[in-house]
């Protein structure tokens, strides 16, 4: 599984995305036959600092033309199709370094053949019998190739051609088992980034590139045999494609496929919060927004915030109860930041540290909903009630992010919020429902947001 996790690493992908793509990858069929292309090993004479240097620098002689294309198709590329243990470790790493140092930084005459070089052979890949883990590089290769690429002042222009597969990969995907889960992944992570620059694709892209994030998000299930959290972060990515858009679509089809997913009880509780995060990229459209359900939507988010609310509650007590449990007759110090000191020179086994960070990830993200969604009701009524959702949330994500926490004030904040937003909650007949377990996918996926969050810290 290691090995996946490092194949899987580099600067197109991120987050959950990569332990996503571990999980569907770990187990490849055993006794497969699968292809490879064969490194031309007159190619690699030419080197790969010659090829570096011609791809900013192109001379105009035939034979370095002919040399950097030899070297990029039958060494460069053909490495990214072997499927030996230590070539699978460098897939994230060998895609990435190749969009630097080749693509991102060629001149304009070579980015435009490299990239119709790289589409090809990529496009063949996909196709034909090739290692899981070398098709799914593959798409995230095509995923990230442009018809123009973002310069300091200006952006990038999606190539047409790859968009095209990719959106005829997730359509077709998605409605038959056939199509591999971890191409459809790498399909979607394209999709999601060429959303963000959808103006600039041509007008026979856009509406297709559009349908095809809906029609994932929109999905009850997939053909393809997926555990559930799996199932639920590839609705995830096409969330944040659409969201990219930031467009309700017709008849508030966009909204309502959001909120079907910000409301379903069977998903986890922070894939949910993950989705109404993504309101707040839709603020714009939800300021002249009409014909929305407006009482379905306030129960939707109220029904968010009260299991939010529940869930950290149940954590909060429990936290409390092992804390003042097991002081028995010692004496507390400080009990900053999670921390307490007990005089005596005894000692006892503390209980886990209450998560602070996962509650602050939570409101945060239904802070951003509520206040995205908000200026589109107009009811006074279900206006006043996200006020009070927003109002209970306020102090407990102050005390959350107090330097020198207190861990049970804030466990008596959280107990507070809890009551405010159940009573609230209940004027609409909105009552907290159990959250799935967390799996260990959920784990490792708050793991990587701390260490997100932490690395965007100030250093002090």
């Amino acid at each position: 599984m290691e090995r996946v996790r490092r194949l899987l690493s580099g600067g197109c992908i991120q987050g959950m995305t990569l332990l996503l793509a571990s999980v569907l990858l770990a187990a490849p069929a055993v006794h497969a036959q699968y292809e490879t292309k064969p490194i031309d090993e007159a190619a690699k004479r030419y080197g790969g600092s010659r090829a570096k240097r011609y791809a900013r620098n192109p001379t105009g002689v035939e034979a370095d033309r002919t040399g950097f294309g030899n070297y990029i198709r039958g060494v460069y590329l053909a490495s990214m199709t072997q499927f030996d243990a230590e070539s699978l470790a460098d897939l994230g790493k060998l895609r990435y370094d190749y969009m630097r140092n080749y693509l991102w930084a060629a001149a304009p005459s070579v980015q435009q053949d490299l990239t119709r070089l790289t589409f090809t052979e990529m496009s063949q890949v996909i196709r034909d019998n090739y290692h899981p883990a070398v098709k799914y590089n593959a798409m995230l290769l095509i995923g990230e190739l442009d018809a123009t690429y973002a310069t300091q002042t200006t952006g990038s222009v999606p190539m047409p051609e790859a968009n095209k597969l990719l959106t005829d990969y997730v359509n077709g995907g998605v409605d038959t088992a056939r199509a591999p889960a971890p191409l459809i992944v790498g399909a979607l992570v394209g999709l999601e980034r060429h959303a963000k620059s959808l103006e600039a694709l041509p007008a026979a892209n856009r509406g297709p590139t559009a349908a095809a994030l809906l029609k994932v998000l929109e999905k009850d299930s997939f053909p393809q045999d997926l555990s559930p959290s799996v199932s639920q972060w590839i609705k995830v990515i096409a969330a944040r494609g659409l969201a990219n858009i930031g467009v309700l679509g017709d008849g508030n089809r966009v909204h309502n496929a959001m909120f079907k997913m910000i409301g379903d009880e069977k998903a986890r509780l922070n894939t949910r919060v993950r989705v109404a995060e993504l309101l707040d990229m839709y603020k714009n459209a939800y300021g002249s927004a009409t014909g929305l359900n407006e009482q379905e939507t306030v129960q939707t988010l109220l029904q968010l915030a009260t299991d939010i609310a529940s869930d950290e509650e149940e954590r909060a007590i429990k936290y409390e109860d092992e804390m003042l449990g097991g002081m028995g007759g010692m004496r507390m110090g400080s009990g900053r930041g999670g921390g307490f000191g007990f005089g005596g020179g005894g000692e006892i086994e503390l209980p886990d540290e209450y998560q602070r960070r996962r509650l602050v990830l939570r409101l945060t993200g239904l802070k951003k909903g509520v206040e995205a969604v908000k200026p589109a009701i107009k009811d006074q009524r279900f206006a006043g009630l996200l006020d009070e959702v927003l109002t209970a949330i306020e102090p407990v994500l102050n005390r959350a992010t107090e330097e020198n926490l207190i861990l049970l004030n804030l466990v008596t904040d959280v107990k507070q919020m809890s009551s405010t937003i159940a009573t609230a909650s209940a004027s609409l007949g909105v009552e907290a429902v159990d959250a799935p377990p967390e799996s260990e996918e959920e784990a490792a996926e708050l793991l990587q947001e701390e260490e997100a969050a932490e690395a965007a810290e100030p250093a002090n």
